[in-house]
């Protein structure tokens, strides 16, 4: 049952875990929950709403349009700046397990490989350029060895080339320890990388897109919103529209 503050409580899982937080799986359930009903609905305009997660209470924005939820946008949690890895046998090692050459990665003092979290730890991974980032080919045991000594869930490999001109980045999440080879969306992972990009100054705008899943054939648009500034990171937003794409039922004896 949830909390007294939320409307519903939520629980999380990938093939092999229980996370905290996600947040695909949030901006979808709050989709489908405000179309049966199980929200407040507005004919036009927004509504705030808590829900429970395994990381807390936390709010979530839904934003509806003629009667209907058009987006939800989710609180996530406190920004966590973890491990810089800058040992470069350890960097070689995370290219090899992307199917990448050393070469191919881009950390700097700037823009480091980094562990970094907003209530799931993701590894973010600079690449070079948007080619570069398409010739990923993971090798599942050297990436997973990788994340898993520090604790992250997966790697988020990004480069600042794009599809599209508005976007901010270019993203792929990998998280095959999970029995995850490939997400086309990972709220949670955009969470912490938009967090990341403020921190340390990447980005000149406060909101956001981020692309992913475009050479899953599953192209995934991911708001983001972050309040802060370069090394003060306060709130991070992530948000996205979503669809039902099946219907089914399930019997319990």
């Amino acid at each position: 049952f949830p909390s007294e503050k939320a409307l519903r409580r939520l629980r999380i899982f990938t093939p092999k875990q229980e996370l905290p937080l996600a947040g695909h799986p949030v901006v979808g359930t709050w989709n489908l929950l405000a179309q049966i009903g199980i929200t407040p609905v507005e004919e036009n305009g927004w509504i705030t709403i808590e829900q429970e997660l395994n990381l807390g209470v936390l709010p979530v924005e839904i934003e509806f349009c003629n009667g209907k939820p058009n987006q939800v946008v989710m609180t996530q949690g406190d920004f966590e700046n973890g491990k810089i890895i800058t040992d470069e046998a350890e960097i070689a090692e995370i290219a090899r397990g992307l199917g990448l050459y050393r070469d191919d990665l881009s950390p700097s003092e700037a823009l480091p490989i980094q562990v970094i979290s907003t209530g799931i730890k993701s590894m973010a991974v600079p690449v070079k350029s948007l080619e570069a980032l398409s010739h990923c080919d993971i090798n599942s045991s050297l990436l997973s060895k990788a994340y898993l000594k520090y604790g992250a869930v997966g790697v988020y490999a990004y480069a600042f080339e794009t599809k599209e001109h508005h976007s901010g980045a270019h993203a792929r999440f990998f998280a095959p320890d999970d029995g995850i080879p490939e997400d086309p969306a990972t709220g949670g992972a955009a969470g912490a990388f938009s967090g990341y990009l403020i921190h340390h100054g990447a980005i000149d705008s406060d909101s956001f897109i981020i692309e992913q899943g475009d050479f899953m054939s599953r192209p995934s648009r991911i708001s983001a919103k972050v309040t802060g500034e370069k090394d003060s990171v306060e709130k991070v937003k992530i948000g996205g529209k979503s669809v039902i794409v099946g219907k089914g039922e399930i019997y319990f004896d």
